[in-house]
């Protein structure tokens, strides 16, 4: 009976591993799709002519993403 539920323990880290594996691809490839759609609406600002104090605000808040992906990236090596 126990190796039964060794098994069951077993069958489910896996699928718990395989999970967050997958919830951590999804969050990467979300956080290339907004910086690319952030520089892309900067883009359009400019070209239609939006109001500086827009663009400049657009890019402070894609600049911070960059800055906090690139902090969480120095506390992971840093374990």
């Amino acid at each position: 009976m126990e190796w039964m539920l060794q098994l069951v323990d077993e069958i489910d880290d896996a699928v718990s591993m395989l999970w967050l594996c997958g919830v951590g691809v999804a969050a990467e490839i979300g956080l290339v799709l907004a910086g690319t759609l952030g520089i892309g609406a900067i883009g359009a600002a400019l070209v239609a002519g939006a109001e500086v104090t827009l663009i400049c605000s657009a890019a402070i808040m894609l600049s911070l993403g960059a800055a906090l992906k690139l902090r969480l990236l120095q506390v992971r090596a840093g374990r």
